[in-house]
């Protein structure tokens, strides 16, 4: 997963900084190819609300979302 540092790290979209509070989305690295459609996300913390306003943004969330599916702890037996 992506290590970010807050009040430091930018957003790779709009390049304002990452910022305690903030919607982020961690990417881990996925690919090593500078060619891959998604490689500007490659490891990198992102704001949810750049991602979801440009077409490019909702397909890399949809693509973190299958590939890397999040799983439940389970110690947490269905509780949140």
């Amino acid at each position: 997963m992506a290590i970010i540092f807050l009040n430091q790290s930018e957003c790779p979209i709009c390049k304002k900084t990452l910022e305690k509070g903030q919607d982020i989305v961690l990417f881990p690295p996925f690919t090593s190819d500078k060619n891959h459609k998604f490689y500007l996300f490659n490891d990198e913390g992102v704001h949810r609300s750049c991602l979801q306003k440009t077409k490019i943004g909702i397909e890399a969330l949809q693509f973190l979302e299958t590939k890397f599916p999040i799983q439940k702890n389970p110690t947490q037996n269905g509780q949140d």
